[in-house]
């Protein structure tokens, strides 16, 4: 082979391409807790209350403690996407509740993870770098 460098540059280029699609799937996966939640929901902040626990065969979901509703009232509840985030006792989180059932929450982020709309420019951005290298090796 005359051209090893090509080679690499095509090795590479895939690379990203997958990465920045897996980071783009990671991203939609996160964003799945706003459609679980119905509508587009008010925005506020939280903290985990309580950890995800096992007591024998059962195991229960971690729990939220925000601030919402017409007056202002405090909530401890489970969100509804609890399954797709680390969430740990103590931690602050962003959530977003329904208006019209404060009781309804979703988490949007948490300390240790970005907003999903972040992933998924980030995605795109990777997807774009993988393609443009892959076109500057065959060109």
């Amino acid at each position: 082979m005359t051209q090893p460098w090509l080679t690499f540059a095509l090795i590479f280029a895939a690379g990203w391409l997958a990465y920045g699609a897996r980071v783009i799937r990671g991203a939609l996966r996160g964003r799945e807790g706003l459609r679980r939640l119905g509508v587009r929901g008010t925005r506020t902040r939280g903290e985990v209350a309580r950890g995800p626990r096992r007591e024998g065969d059962v195991v229960h979901p971690a729990q939220v403690r925000y601030r919402a509703g017409p007056h202002d009232q405090t909530y401890r509840r489970t969100p509804l996407n609890a399954d797709r985030h680390v969430l740990r006792a103590g931690n602050e989180v962003i959530v977003r509740y329904d208006p019209d059932d404060p009781r309804r929450v979703v988490v949007v982020r948490t300390q240790a993870s970005f907003s999903p709309y972040t992933y998924l420019v980030c995605g795109v951005a990777l997807c774009v770098f993988g393609v443009g290298l892959g076109v500057w090796g065959l060109v």
